[in-house]
């Protein structure tokens, strides 16, 4: 499968966006009359995601004739093979698969899916949500094949700073007003790996807030920056999916800001005299975080070339806080590559 690439270059900020290629893993063995099932996923381009290896399950729903035929099914890895109880043979008719993982319906913010959706699904930010179509199977000898796909976007924020007169401290990261709800529809197509066009969509989207990625509980767990870029999203939350959405460019209305960004708490010290030199009397409100001594940075998730998070992407925001007048316009020098990959 052929995956474009679109990558986007900051003097500050970059966003890198990624689709999925796939990764193949052995096939199960046969029992024949049984509908049997093989799975695969897309390779994510971030350890932490799903893959064709570490998946342990999947629910399937089945249906023929227009008729439900299998309902809510809980199919477990076995080895390299699929099982699930009590089996279900071939009908005489196409079965038409839909199939999601993990297994949502046990989660308290999730709602029993119905056929072709899974109606106001409430994103907690740390579950890899995949799906996966197989339209009109007949009796077969070899197992149903269900090729995988990620049904949200994929989000990594690098800090770093590489200023040695200053050093910043971080407290808190939050992604500024998402969507945290809406109704995923599976693709009435089968998500075979070489019909990559045949992808889900998102509609009804709510709950907008914000969502926290970054989170310190005591001093000892500020993180200070240094020159080396650090995805702040891993080994702490474990806050990176959120759900496809249009974005609106960072914005201030006098008062506040709108619009979608990334928001960074932060103290910010001269490394020579060890003074805090932001946030400072000079501080706009907006800025100031209420009863803490950090003051917050905003920077935009949005450029000409990215509106919106798009489904099975990955974004990675790489963010160098390097000047101590924070104070002074942040400018931008954008360019944009394109390039396949296999």
């Amino acid at each position: 499968m052929k995956t474009k690439i679109v990558y986007i270059s900051f003097l500050l900020l970059g966003v890198f966006v990624a689709s999925c290629s796939e990764e193949s893993y052995p096939e199960p063995e046969d029992r024949s009359g049984i509908i049997n099932f093989h799975a695969t996923v897309p390779k994510e381009p971030r350890s932490a995601s799903t893959t064709t290896a570490s998946i342990k399950e999947f629910i399937v729903y089945a249906y023929t004739g227009g008729n439900p035929y299998m309902e809510n099914v809980h199919v477990t890895r076995n080895g390299s093979s699929w099982t699930y109880s009590p089996v279900v043979y071939w009908p005489n008719t196409p079965v038409n698969f839909y199939a999601y993982s993990p297994n949502i319906t046990n989660a308290p913010s999730s709602t029993q899916p119905e056929l072709g959706s899974i109606p106001d699904y409430k994103n907690n930010g740390s579950t890899d949500l995949l799906y996966a179509v197989s339209m009109g199977e007949v009796a077969q000898e070899t197992p149903v094949s269900l090729n995988f796909r990620h049904a949200l976007s994929r989000l990594s924020v690098m800090l770093s700073s590489s200023n040695p007169k200053i050093k910043v401290r971080v407290s808190y990261v939050k992604i500024h007003n998402v969507y945290h709800q809406g109704t995923f529809m599976f693709p009435q197509a089968t998500t075979s790996s070489d019909l990559p066009e045949n992808i889900g969509s998102w509609s009804d989207l709510k709950l907008n807030n914000d969502m926290l990625v970054f989170a310190v509980i005591s001093e000892d767990d500020i993180f200070e920056l240094s020159s080396t870029p650090v995805d702040i999203t891993e080994n702490n939350l474990e806050t990176n999916y959120f759900i496809p959405q249009p974005l609106q460019r960072l914005g201030f209305d006098g008062s506040d800001y709108t619009g979608n960004g990334i928001e960074i708490d932060c103290e910010i010290y001269d490394t020579t005299t060890g003074a805090k030199i932001w946030p400072n009397s000079s501080t706009p409100p907006a800025q100031i975080v209420p009863e803490s001594p950090t003051g917050r940075l905003f920077y935009p998730v949005t450029t000409d070339a990215v509106n919106k998070w798009e489904i099975g992407h990955a974004y990675v925001y790489n963010i160098k806080i390097d000047n101590p007048d924070v104070l002074q316009s942040i400018m931008f020098d954008v360019s944009v590559d394109e390039f396949q990959i296999e």
